[in-house]
């Protein structure tokens, strides 16, 4: 393909290696719509949680040390409305760990699945959501600014 031919058909992007900031602008966009959609589902799943959970006094029974990293994951008891009882490993985990063995912590469950419940507290519920969101802007800004050097040469 010719040299003005490639620039017609690429809009003058060729030159200056500018089609290749382009495209990986274009890919990092699509990177950004997909980590932004992730993030509303976490976002969502979030708000209905907290609009249909029943809300249960639970206790900390044990500190789980994750596999290959160092990291702390609390195991909950607790008793639902019901009179089950009920013990899960929280999703996440910290180090150094979050909660002490004999920690009072209010729990999230939903009385259909009771086992799926979550400790009551911003990180547990939204950090998900954050780490998304965050992850979904940078790559957002990437792709502009990839974009306008594209554009502007």
């Amino acid at each position: 393909m010719g040299e003005s031919r490639r620039k017609q058909r690429f809009g003058g992007l060729a030159q200056d290696g500018r089609l290749l900031f382009w495209r990986i602008g274009c890919v990092f966009g699509i990177v950004a719509v997909i980590l932004a959609t992730a993030c509303y589902f976490s976002y969502s799943h979030g708000r209905k949680l907290l609009a249909r959970a029943d809300r249960a006094a639970g206790t900390v029974v044990e500190l789980r040390h994750g596999g290959g990293n160092s990291t702390y994951r609390p195991v909950v008891s607790f008793q639902t409305a019901q009179g089950q009882a009920v013990t899960f490993v929280t999703t996440w985990g910290t180090s150094p760990p979050a909660y002490r063995r004999g920690d009072r912590v209010s729990v999230l469950y939903d009385a259909a699945a009771p086992e799926k419940a979550e400790i009551e507290g911003f990180l547990s519920l939204w950090m998900g959501t954050l780490i998304l969101g965050g992850l979904a802007s940078v790559f957002a800004l990437l792709s502009a600014t990839l974009m306008i050097v594209a554009k502007r040469g």
